[in-house]
């Protein structure tokens, strides 16, 4: 069967497209009840469109303050619980010696002979939470 039928091809196209045409063209009802007024039961508001008054509200003497409670934000951990970003001077938290490169996923050590000139982009508070985050320690050779 390699032989087309052109002639059938077009014959199916010119009759979709005559079809479309046709139910393209055909005007459609729209009907809508105006003479029902806004207000009439059949057609209630959505519970969440209906307008409240604000309640009256009671007036504070402006000398007294209001009571608030400061609630202390953690910092950001950008790879879990014992990461930190480093500080603006590039320092970690006091006490977290563990600095990492986020492009290479490697950590440093304090014993680690490329500890000092590594700039760190994260800073860990243990070995155990750069291995959490999925860093490598840094190996010579690497």
């Amino acid at each position: 069967m390699n032989h087309v039928h052109w002639w059938l091809f077009g014959l199916s196209f010119a009759a979709g497209l005559l079809l479309t045409l046709a139910f393209l063209s055909r005007p459609v009802k729209h009907e809508v009840p105006l003479e029902v007024p806004v207000d009439h039961p059949v057609i209630p508001d959505p519970p969440t469109t209906r307008i409240v008054a604000d309640p009256p509200t009671t007036q504070l003497p402006a000398n007294s303050e209001s009571r608030t409670t400061k609630i202390p934000v953690p910092p950001p951990t950008p790879y879990g619980p014992g990461s930190a970003q480093p500080g603006p001077d590039g320092r970690g938290p006091a006490g977290w010696l563990v600095k990492a490169r986020v492009d290479v996923r490697l950590y440093y050590t304090p014993d680690n002979p490329g500890y000092d000139p590594t700039v760190a982009q994260v800073w860990f508070s243990d070995e155990q939470s750069a291995l959490r985050a999925g860093f490598t320690p840094w190996h010579p050779g690497k």
